[in-house]
C-alpha cells in the first residue's frame, strides 16, 4: 500500500507543480497585457472617431441630396402645370387645331414621298444588280442608267 500512497503524491505534487507554472505563466501574460489595452482603447477611439465623422458627412450629403430632390421635383411639377395650361390654351383656339391639322398632312405628304424615293432608289439598285449580272460592265451600267461609275461600284461593293 505504501507504493500506491507515494505514487498517489507524486501525482499530487506533479499536479500542484503544473497548477504552479499555469499560475505563474498567467500573471506575467496578463501583466505584460495591461499596458496594451490602453494602446487599443485609444486606436478603438480614434476608430470611433472616424465613424461618427463619416456618419455626419454622410448626412450632410443625404440633405444636400434631398434639397436637390426636392428642388428638381418643384421645377417638373412647373413644367407640367405649363404643358397643361399650354394644353387649356390650344384647345381654346380651333385656328391653331387646323394648323396643327395642315402640318399633320404635310408630314403624311413628305413621308409618303420618302417611302416613294426609297423605292425609286430600290429599283434603281435592282437594275444595277440585274445588268450586273448580265455580264455588263461598270462602265456600261454607267452609261445606260446615265450615272456615275463610282455609284454604280458603290450599289455594287454594298450588296455584294
Amino acid at each position: 500500500m505504501t507504493s500506491f500512497y507515494s505514487l498517489i503524491a507524486t501525482i499530487i505534487t506533479v499536479g500542484c507543480l503544473l497548477i504552479g507554472i499555469s499560475g505563474i505563466v498567467l500573471y506575467r501574460q496578463s501583466r505584460g497585457t495591461v499596458i496594451t489595452p490602453a494602446k487599443d482603447v485609444k486606436e478603438n477611439e480614434d476608430i470611433y472617431e472616424d465613424v461618427r465623422h463619416k456618419i455626419l458627412e454622410l448626412n450632410e450629403y443625404g440633405e444636400f441630396l434631398k434639397g436637390e430632390l426636392d428642388q428638381k421635383h418643384k421645377e417638373l411639377l412647373f413644367l407640367y402645370q405649363m404643358v397643361r395650361e399650354k394644353e387649356k390654351t390650344f384647345q381654346d383656339r380651333p385656328e391653331e387645331k387646323h394648323v396643327v391639322q395642315q402640318e399633320k398632312e404635310n408630314n403624311t405628304v413628305q413621308n409618303v414621298t420618302q417611302t416613294l424615293e426609297k423605292e425609286l432608289k430600290t429599283s434603281y439598285n435592282k437594275k444595277v444588280l440585274e445588268m450586273s449580272l448580265a455580264g455588263y460592265t461598270n462602265q456600261e451600267i454607267a452609261r445606260k442608267l446615265d450615272i456615275e461609275t463610282g455609284q454604280v461600284e458603290l450599289v455594287l461593293n454594298l450588296f455584294k
